[in-house]
């Protein structure tokens, strides 16, 4: 479809295709249990839907199971190595049971332990986003990113 600039009367055709929301490479699903929540939203989250856009893009967007308020689905945007990292510091929170953070030029992630599961922080203090998982979840997480991870930048074995 082509676009009409009306200051210049000029007919851009490529314009509206450049402005259409891109289609992810994969799309990982990840069920969630019942403890599972998302703020500032104030929603409970069924299911993380892990977007993977090559080269380098993870995307994770989240099912509420209710959303009258018609809040945003995306909870996090994060390159590709930054979603590496945040597996491997989410895989390494998990057996230690220890807090730690992802902080790169584009991101400021922290992983919390706390006593029913975890605690994921992504943003700063004006736009801070939070997802609460339950012990009962996190592995599946875990997995779910690492594939779409893998899936947009593999790393080639020996």
């Amino acid at each position: 479809m082509a676009t009409i600039d009306l200051k210049t009367r000029e007919i851009s055709p490529g314009a509206a295709r450049e402005s259409a929301p891109q289609v992810p490479d994969a799309v990982i699903k990840v069920d969630l249990d019942e403890r599972a929540f998302a703020f500032p939203q104030g929603k409970q989250i069924l299911q993380l839907h892990i977007l993977a856009y090559r080269p380098q893009l993870v995307k994770i967007e989240a099912t509420y199971a209710y959303n009258e308020a018609r809040a945003s689905h995306e909870l996090f945007e994060l390159p590709a190595d930054d979603a590496r990292e945040l597996v491997r510091k989410l895989v390494e929170t998990v057996y230690r049971a220890t807090s730690s953070q992802v902080i790169s030029r584009s991101t400021t992630l922290s992983i919390t332990v706390v006593t029913n599961g975890y605690l994921l922080q992504m943003g700063d203090h004006e736009s801070m986003r939070e997802v609460f998982l339950s012990t009962g979840c996190i592995w599946r997480v875990c997995n779910g990113l690492a594939r779409a991870v893998d899936f947009i930048s593999p790393i080639a074995s020996n």
